[in-house]
């Protein structure tokens, strides 16, 4: 009974049309021995199974081949025959991993000199050159520089920045490229159609990706999941086997961060834990996972950078979508974290769990990517809010519980933010920053004039019950008819800075614009001394007289002390802590 051989060798490529993936090379070979134009030495470069050695020993059979056929080895005359079986022994072949020894390269040396026994050429191939060691190499240089005119030496190896310069500067360089998972899968599937291997569509570009391009290893995978049964084959039946994440769960999990289902995304990691995967491995699936959607994010057409086939990729793309940049990049360094953490601890899987958290909260870390990922999102509720043509202000809080009356002019629907100009693109992960905070210091003088034929903004300040005797104080208190004019020239700087401005309640008072802003965010953003600053510029700017912005809460101007405009040296601490140098302190 003949023992049984494994694929990778009885598919081992036989002529140079048969390698998969490097035309480049083939092509160049062929056309080297169909023109009798054949160097003495050359190296062949590239990662792992990508068809090194399989395509040195072609290039040994067609130099020696009786007849050839437009560079191509017969592979059916004695010559040819005989290197195949190993009979000839003027292919030499030697592992320079265990033979890497000055000795070694000596015994080369001095074979070289002899005339070949049954072939044209003498063929040397050294695979995985760079383990010589800087004697061995010494020792070969000279013959590899000066060989006799029968010999040929073919070094291969995955380190070409191991070798020394004065060799590489004797040989032709070939560098051998990862095979393409496309490749990869459509000579997978001819070899299961060929082997009777029964095996989905699916599972195919499975071990295609595994592969991680090399055919050899794709090859060898699929060997060990055919021997496994008789079940047929299933991208889950192959994720099974080799001890993989099942990816269709990964989607699942992300599917959960993405909506912020926190429930949902721990469950199906505990399941994927209990299952047996682990800890470490699950954690690096996902951080390959993010890897994909990032790359859809930044490209049109990821299939080629993901290393992937174009339905998983479009499967990527898809889910991108839901995504902000932003937050792909807080994903993308937070599993970093914790994958870093996961080695150490005693528990693995609590590195999982802090992590799934984290990524469906991102409101609990307060670095940099996290925050610009909330404000990301903040902005694109203000988006969705304002593209709906929602109604603005139609049910105004009270101050202290006691109905306002309705002003009489206002924003019928929410501001459009369509105009993008000197806005930073959302999509690629910029946030949208009040002007003070970006190169922007200056605004036009030239606003343009309001889209709707609404009159003035008339607002008015919240009334308390017991609102004291104020008229004398407020003697100078009218509406400001510049105010949509001035707004408009806040829409043309920042869309965010605009969403907070056109909820707010304004009044002059003599020289002073009153704004009164809804909520602490409003209020932290804005009443700042840059703030405070830009606005009074802009103010005075469009009415053509020194105007002086003051901002406060909507019902706290009247009847509550006003808060200070400058920061206290709290806030300052705790800004400082979170964004770091960013935070000016003047």
């Amino acid at each position: 009974m003949s023992s049984y051989r494994a694929l990778y060798r009885k598919w081992r490529p036989m002529r140079f049309s048969d390698v998969v993936g490097q035309k480049q090379v083939s092509d160049t070979l062929k056309t080297a021995v169909a023109t009798n134009r054949i160097a003495h030495a050359y190296l062949f470069c590239g990662t792992r199974g990508t068809g090194k050695t399989s395509t040195a020993k072609i290039f040994s059979r067609a130099v020696n081949c009786e007849n050839p056929i437009d560079g191509e080895p017969c592979n059916e005359c004695p010559t040819c025959r005989g290197i195949l079986n190993g009979s000839i022994p003027d292919v030499y072949e030697m592992d320079a991993a265990s033979n890497r020894g000055v000795d070694n390269i000596r015994e080369v040396c001095d074979e070289v000199l002899y005339i070949p026994i049954g072939c044209k050429k003498k063929i040397y191939i050294i695979d995985e050159v760079h383990m010589l060691t800087e004697e061995a190499f010494n020792a070969l240089l000279k013959t590899i520089e000066e060989p006799p005119p029968h010999a040929i030496f073919i070094l291969a190896t995955t380190e070409p920045h191991r070798i020394p310069q004065t060799v590489l500067s004797r040989c032709q360089r070939f560098d051998f490229r990862r095979i393409g998972v496309d490749d990869i899968a459509s000579r997978l599937t001819q070899i299961t159609d060929a082997e009777g291997i029964d095996i989905t569509p699916d599972g195919v570009e499975l071990v295609a990706e595994l592969g991680d391009g090399s055919m050899r290893d794709a090859i060898s995978l699929l060997d060990r999941c055919s021997a496994f049964g008789s079940e047929k084959l299933t991208a889950a039946r192959v994720a099974d086997i080799v001890g993989m994440v099942n990816s269709d769960r990964i989607f699942e999990i992300a599917e959960n961060i993405s909506q912020n289902n926190t429930a949902a995304a721990l469950t199906e990691a505990t399941e994927l834990l209990r299952a047996g995967v682990d800890a470490q491995n699950l954690i690096e699936s996902m951080s390959d996972h993010y890897r994909a959607l990032l790359l859809c994010k930044a490209t049109d057409k990821p299939s080629a950078l993901l290393e992937k086939t174009e339905s998983a990729a479009a499967r990527y793309a898809e889910q991108a979508k839901e995504y902000p940049t932003e937050r792909i990049l807080f994903s993308i360094k937070t599993l970093g974290e914790y994958l870093a953490q996961a080695k150490w601890l005693a528990n693995p899987k609590i590195a999982v769990e802090t992590a799934v958290v984290r990524l469906c909260a991102p409101v609990y870390s307060t670095d940099v990517d996290a925050l610009l990922a909330r404000i990301e999102k903040l902005e694109t509720a203000v988006a969705n809010l304002s593209q709906g043509n929602v109604p603005i202000n139609t049910e105004r809080k009270a101050a202290a519980n006691v109905p306002r009356p309705e002003p009489e002019n206002r924003v019928d629907s929410a501001p459009s933010v369509q105009n993008t100009e000197n806005v930073q693109n959302t999509e690629n992960g910029g946030a949208v920053l009040p002007p003070w905070d970006t190169d922007a210091k200056t605004v036009k003088a030239d606003a343009p004039e309001p889209t709707n034929a609404a009159q003035p903004i008339q607002a008015q300040a919240a009334q308390p019950q017991a609102k004291p005797d104020t008229s004398a104080a407020n003697a100078n208190v009218t509406e400001w008819n510049d105010w949509v004019e001035a707004l408009n020239a806040v829409k043309e700087e920042s869309k965010l800075l605009y969403a907070f401005l056109y909820k707010a309640d304004v009044r002059l008072n003599g020289s002073t614009v009153e704004i009164d802003v809804e909520g602490e965010v409003a209020y932290n953003k804005i009443a700042t001394p840059k703030g405070i600053e830009y606005l009074s510029n802009l103010f005075t700017r469009v009415s053509g007289t020194p105007l002086t912005a003051n901002v406060s809460i909507k019902g706290r101007r009247d009847g509550a002390e006003e808060k200070s405009t400058e920061p206290s040296i709290h806030d300052i601490a705790k800004k400082k802590a979170i964004f770091g140098d960013k935070i000016e302190i003047e």
